[in-house]
């Protein structure tokens, strides 16, 4: 009886289709930097619609991966919520000080041109590098 959100470790709207078609969850979050970009999670969105499931963008990342999902949600219709890392909001506006204020629970749009990021790579420079673990299977499944 709990609903269950998963998918943000898929990497191809082939694997979220096995997820749908099992019936196994009811909130998908698929991730822009693993599941193939803002054109494949868009496809896994349209494809959820298909089954009546909301999108809630897994976003555990940086500052251009939470501009993308901002994106995102703005273009799909069966967008749920975004994930925010809030306790990274400092380090994230301080690589992108062109990050949008998270205002009443949500985010405004970017303008600009591209996703609306404004990079300070200065402060990246400065910053320690911890690389993202990798998973070594295809985009393809």
């Amino acid at each position: 009886g709990v609903p269950i959100a998963a998918g943000e470790r898929l990497l191809s709207r082939w694997e979220f289709r096995e997820l749908f078609e099992s019936g196994g969850v009811a909130v998908v979050q698929p991730d822009v930097m693993h599941a193939g970009g803002l054109t494949e999670v868009r496809k896994i969105a349209d494809l959820a619609e298909l089954y009546y499931i909301p999108v809630a963008p897994h976003n555990p990342a940086g500052p251009i991966a939470t501009l993308a999902s901002i994106h995102l949600a703005a273009a799909i219709p069966n967008f749920r919520v975004l994930e925010n890392m809030e306790e990274e909001r400092g380090l994230r506006e301080k690589i992108c000080p062109s990050m949008p204020p998270l205002r009443k629970g949500g985010f405004d749009v970017p303008e600009a041109p591209g996703l609306g990021a404004e990079i300070d790579l200065s402060a990246i420079a400065a910053m320690a590098r911890r690389p993202q673990p990798r998973d070594n299977r295809p985009w393809w499944g």
